[in-house]
């Protein structure tokens, strides 16, 4: 055989190997940004096992494949800048630098196809809804415990001016304009809905992140200040913590977790980070919160540990243990969730899925997301 020939054998041979290579000796350190989920773990080989090993095997090879995060990561990076399209379902590229989450890729609850008015909320499930919300309050009322319920807007619902316009002329009437719509013609339980102080205070300073699912500190502030009003009324002798001086909007070099999704958070740079300081509280700390709450609470500690002396964290879609929570009673119960995740929320259940097309539970169509988006 030539040698002409026999170069181009070998350089073949090696590009096949060389992942396998990179796989079990990590030739050197890939790009380390990960995706919104878990990776397949490595397989169990019991013997007692052996029908479920081939598809762990091809699940492990698939989400460690050799040089797999560098190759997600060009192949982002060209199709975002090259062709503005998005190369994951979870990430749509909206308008200028805008990213949101399309929570239902990942089974995450709901943002797109509910703000687009296709997932149904039947009378027979808001009534379902209702009470469970109602006998939290009544577990809590017995014990003289305040039982704040918040809702905190999906991204879109905020600045869907942002969406690709295929989505933003398709917005509907979504499952939180029902459900507040039900609860204030059928129920006295008050509910915080933040999209109204948010939409107003974006005319001011940005209250989300471009590049991130999450608002910003701005956003949480905002958040925080409508909570304490209903915090204040059952503690009138108490004040929110304020702003010392101006709020600062400037761009950080990386972007947030849409970015890292993307593979892309050092090259999509954050435009919407604000930044204040806060004064100390003008008034004594109340004695103890029970914060149950998804990841939109996280930006809200900063300011309710000046508030209050403990802060006991809740998972957010754990059941309330009253008998556990009466032993060593809060003063405040925060009942915090995401607007793509009411249902999940108010069942407890994170696995619960709503009816798409039916509207009966665990009737999902999920194929209605491909057609759509």
């Amino acid at each position: 055989m030539k040698k002409e020939h026999l170069i181009p054998i070998l350089l073949f041979i090696l590009a096949i190997w060389l992942p396998a290579f990179q796989m079990s000796l990590g030739l050197y350190k890939e790009f380390d940004d990960t995706e919104k989920r878990e990776l397949a773990p490595v397989p169990n080989l019991d013997a007692g096992r052996l029908s479920m090993l081939a598809g762990e095997i091809d699940a492990y090879v698939g989400d460690h494949f050799g040089f797999r995060p560098d190759l997600i990561r060009w192949n982002s990076f060209f199709r975002v800048n090259l062709l503005h399209a998005s190369p994951i379902k979870s990430v749509i590229l909206g308008k200028g630098r805008w990213l949101f989450y399309c929570s239902e890729a990942l089974a995450d609850g709901n943002t797109m196809n509910d703000y687009m008015g296709m997932i149904p909320l039947p009378e027979s499930e808001l009534e379902l809804l209702k009470t469970r919300l109602e006998e939290n309050r009544r577990r809590f009322s017995e014990k003289g415990i305040p039982y704040i319920l918040v809702i905190a807007p999906n991204k879109n619902t905020i600045y869907g001016e942002y969406l690709p316009e295929r989505i933003e002329n398709c917005k509907s009437r979504t499952r939180l304009d029902l459900f507040m719509q039900y609860m204030a013609a059928n129920s006295d339980l008050r509910i915080l809905d933040l999209r109204g102080p948010l939409l107003e205070a974006k005319s001011v300073l940005p209250v989300y992140w471009e590049t991130d699912s999450h608002w910003n500190s701005h956003g949480a502030y905002v958040g925080y200040r409508w909570i304490f009003g209903e915090i204040a009324r059952y503690f009138p002798d108490k004040a929110p913590v304020e702003i010392s001086g101006n709020i600062s909007v400037k761009p950080r070099p990386r972007g947030g977790d849409l970015a890292q999704m993307l593979f892309l958070t050092d090259l999509l740079s954050e435009g919407n980070d604000t930044s204040f300081e806060v004064e100390p509280s003008r008034t004594p700390r109340i004695r103890k919160l029970l914060f149950r709450h998804d990841s939109f609470g996280d930006g809200l500690y900063p300011f309710l540990t000046r508030s209050f002396e403990t802060i006991k964290g809740v998972a957010p879609f754990a059941p309330f243990r009253f008998d556990e929570i009466i032993s060593d009673p809060p003063d405040v119960v925060l009942h915090l969730f995401t607007e793509r995740y009411i249902t999940q929320a108010i069942h407890d259940d994170f696995n619960y899925r709503e009816g798409m097309l039916t509207g009966k539970p665990g009737a999902a169509a999920p194929e209605r997301l491909n057609r759509t988006l």
